[in-house]
């Protein structure tokens, strides 16, 4: 159990490196502990880091984009935990769905946006992960309550609305 994080029961989360040696067996981590939005900016929590593979959890509020980039060593998957996601790219744009994944192969540049009402929550999975934007590691910190702005839902309200519950 890890004192720090935000719910009963939840673990702390292992960063591995080249020098560190992976746990015996698999570890869990609730991804409901990494979800942070942010008003100004899209924003990620880096989940999980090994040698091959880096896991990230991105929320956009409304209207939020993730500017173009390109990894040219490595390829990304996105996939939609709840919302939906446009990914763009210059050859095409895919609007995905909850629970939908695209991948976007090395060298392809592209960008990401949420045109929907609703917030956006997305894994993000990049291999090798040397070309992974920096991410703040960690589940997200517990804020002081948010004072709902009037005729607005809330965000708890909005997150349950996104993830079906």
């Amino acid at each position: 159990m890890c004192p720090a994080c935000p719910r009963a029961g939840a673990i702390a989360v292992p960063t591995l490196g080249a020098m560190d040696t992976p746990a015996a067996g698999p570890t869990a981590v609730d991804l409901r502990d990494y979800v942070d939005f942010e008003l100004a900016a899209a924003a990620g929590r880096r989940v999980f880091t090994t040698d091959v593979v880096a896991v990230d959890l991105v929320c956009l509020e409304p209207g939020q984009v993730v500017d173009a980039r390109t990894l040219a060593g490595a390829d990304t998957i996105y996939t939609v935990l709840g919302g939906r996601a446009w990914v763009v790219t210059d050859e095409a744009e895919v609007t995905l769905e909850p629970l939908q994944a695209v991948v976007v192969p090395a060298g392809v540049p592209h960008g990401l946006r949420n045109d929907a009402p609703d917030p956006l929550i997305l894994q993000v999975v990049v291999s090798p992960p040397d070309e992974m934007p920096e991410s703040v590691y960690g589940p997200a910190p517990i804020d002081e309550p948010v004072v709902p702005v009037a005729d607005k839902p809330s965000t708890l309200d909005r997150l349950r609305r996104a993830l079906g519950g």
